[in-house]
């Protein structure tokens, strides 16, 4: 039964082991990127389109609509970049909290086939031990029936005995005989009982320590596979962690690009020659 139970364990703690194989970086977005939006591409557009007008003469007023449109299209890119961020994370979440829950529910089934196999093996076991304390039990009844009636064949022929004997002592002494006889009779009932009550208490026992080692064992499965459930989502809650972080590196690099080209577009509209 040992062996049974580290073998059910060993099996639940393979499976962890295989279950969190996958890397965090795994985790993969379907997120595009913010160089193929529209609002990108209009903003650096922009950006290129004022500095090839850096050396044209322009009025305060058109220099003033140039830098208004120009910090509109860089906030745009910079919604866009911060909804990509959000997007990208809620897909992570979204893969690493169904990855988790798949691989629970694989070990679910994995605990669920042990704690199948210890009910059935210990159901088998209390069969087998019910069979041989049966046996044990025939074995009792039919020794002390067989005595019994051969302690009755006895003092039927004593009886005969006694019906021959010569009145006085000798039908006395025969009397006395079948008394004692009639004494190892109620012996022998006494003594089954005895040995019956004794075998009710082993079976009981045997029983007993049968059920509460599979009660042990079914703990130990159940604590096995819940250790395995909480570093499965321990491990993918970290995936998404780091995802994300990544995920917000990169939006922080992205919008401080967008600002740099902001600060080039800016540029070339100061540079442009002013026309009064």
């Amino acid at each position: 039964m040992a062996d049974r139970r580290i073998s059910a364990l060993l099996v639940l703690g393979v499976t962890a082991s295989v279950l969190l194989l996958t890397a965090p970086a795994a985790l993969a977005v379907k997120a595009p990127s913010l160089a193929s939006s529209a609002q990108y591409k209009a903003f650096v557009e922009y950006v290129e389109k004022m500095e090839e007008r850096s050396s044209r003469p322009t009025s305060s007023e058109t220099k003033d609509t140039f830098e208004a449109k120009l910090t509109a299209k860089k906030t745009a890119a910079a919604h866009k970049a911060n909804a990509l961020f959000k997007r990208a994370s809620e897909e992570a979440k979204a893969e690493a909290s169904g990855t988790a829950k798949e691989q629970v529910q694989r070990v679910r089934a994995k605990e669920g086939e042990a704690l199948e196999t210890l009910k059935a093996e210990t159901n088998g076991k209390l069969e087998r031990t019910e069979a041989s304390f049966h046996q044990k039990f025939e074995r009792v009844a039919t020794g002390h029936r067989n005595r019994e009636k051969a302690l009755k064949e006895q003092i039927r022929g004593l009886r005969g005995q006694k019906s021959q004997a010569a009145p006085g002592a000798p039908k006395e002494k025969v009397q006395e005989h079948i008394e004692a006889v009639m004494g190892e009779i109620q012996a022998n009932r006494e003594d089954e009982k005895a040995k019956r009550k004794k075998l009710k208490s082993a079976i009981a026992k045997r029983r007993h320590a049968i059920e509460a080692t599979a009660k042990e064992e079914e703990a130990a499965i159940g604590a096995k596979a819940e250790a395995t459930v909480k570093k499965i989502d321990k491990h993918w809650n970290k995936a998404y962690e780091e995802k994300k972080a990544a995920l917000n590196t990169t939006r922080e690099n992205r919008l401080g690009y967008l600002q740099q080209k902001l600060e080039q577009g800016r540029a070339a509209i100061a540079a442009m020659p002013s026309t009064g």
